[in-house]
């Protein structure tokens, strides 16, 4: 069996087009207020350092009560301390101030402090700061019409992160450029182009991603391939997986200028080390085919194992062939199998057309007893 290096463009651009979701839990990552708003300035986090408390901080002079209240608000956050940061923020939000307004909305949209998510809250929390153009208020309230729950009262998403956009902040102009690509209207795809160019300048690697897909499919004006993969390649440098990955196809096809191998190694491992699964399992095919590189069978089926346990059909293939074939590995037909019933679908569940997964599948079922089949496929079914 001949293995050809075949890049699945048009699915790994699918999986990009859709809108983050607003999360619903209290990651660890998420505890670093957005540098946007500048909300601890470096003496207050000096006065957390010494203080004992947000209550008991000692505060500076000539503060009016809104201002005081800020301050302790900011000290409680820098400390964690999520139910005296709420009060505090809540103070100084109802006297009008409107980085308060917003920390209280982060605190009731994350459960900070009740340890529950309450998005009607932070909504209106978000609106006292929005109705005076905040930036990351307006983008927080696209974030959460996104639930598309009218209940919240917010209307479309796009307004919100229209104004958002037209205020300066960044994320919210690539959302608007998702929303306005996926317009039915062609009209609007040039405005998609607009918004993601900007956030690209600005140093968005999602925007450079978004702006390079749009030139690279030619969507709201004429195709640019050469644009399109300097921008990949930015958005690469960035650490953008999926970037990487259209960089490397990019280079290996040489679209958008000359071909090399090496370039499209070199971008390809750069998405295969982002933990994007679909680069994985395409660094292994390099690496089992050399190209660009000496051919390394034990590193491939690394590679390949890496891309199927993330949930790539591709890599799943690959892996169960190294294994059927002892290249790389030590040869076990049982996990072989189980790896090309695990190819059978994509990450989204949905079957994937591949004749030589299937000559494969059917092959191994001819070595194997039927119960061990039979455990097999009750392990996948199963979802072990």
């Amino acid at each position: 069996m001949s293995l050809i290096l075949a890049f699945a463009l048009s699915s790994a651009l699918a999986q990009a087009d859709a809108p983050g979701p607003l999360p619903q839990s209290q990651p660890e990552s998420d505890l670093v207020f957005p540098d946007e708003l500048v909300l601890v300035p470096l003496d207050v986090e000096q006065a957390a350092a010494g203080a004992e408390d947000a209550a008991s901080a000692e505060i500076p002079e000539g503060l009016n009560p809104v201002e005081e209240a800020l301050y302790r608000a900011q000290i409680a956050w820098v400390s964690e301390d999520w139910p005296i940061a709420e009060q505090y923020a809540e103070v100084a939000a109802l006297g009008g101030d409107l980085t308060a307004a917003v920390m209280a909305g982060l605190i009731a949209r994350d459960g900070r402090s009740s340890g529950t998510p309450d998005l009607a809250e932070a909504a209106s929390w978000f609106q006292r700061a929005a109705a005076e153009n905040q930036p990351l208020a307006l983008y927080e309230l696209g974030r959460i019409a996104l639930q598309g729950d009218g209940a919240y009262g917010l209307g479309s998403p796009r307004t919100w992160f229209s104004r958002a956009a037209r205020a300066g902040h960044i994320d919210a102009m690539v959302e608007l450029a998702l929303i306005l690509k996926n317009s039915p209207i062609p009209q609007e795809h040039a405005s998609a182009r607009t918004w993601a160019e900007r956030a690209a300048q600005q140093g968005s690697a999602e925007g450079m991603y978004q702006f390079a897909q749009l030139l690279d499919l030619g969507t709201g004006g004429e195709q640019d391939l050469v644009g399109a993969r300097q921008w990949y390649e930015q958005a690469a440098d960035n650490q953008h997986g999926e970037a990487a990955l259209q960089a490397a196809i990019m280079w290996a096809e040489g679209q958008g200028g000359e071909a090399s191998d090496a370039e499209a190694l070199r971008y390809m491992r750069i998405s295969a080390e982002s933990g994007y699964a679909p680069a994985q399992g395409q660094l292994g095919l390099m690496l089992y085919q050399g190209r660009g590189v000496e051919i390394d069978q034990a590193l491939a089926s690394y590679w390949f194992e890496q891309g199927a346990r993330g949930g790539d059909a591709e890599s799943a293939f690959l892996f169960a062939f190294v294994l059927a074939r002892g290249e790389g590995r030590v040869q076990n037909f049982e996990d072989a199998f189980y790896w090309s019933l695990r190819a059978r679908n994509n990450v989204l569940g949905e079957p994937v057309a591949n004749p030589s997964r299937d000559q494969l599948e059917a092959g191994l079922r001819g070595v194997l007893t039927p119960q061990t089949v039979a455990a097999i496929e009750a392990r996948v079914l199963a979802g072990e």
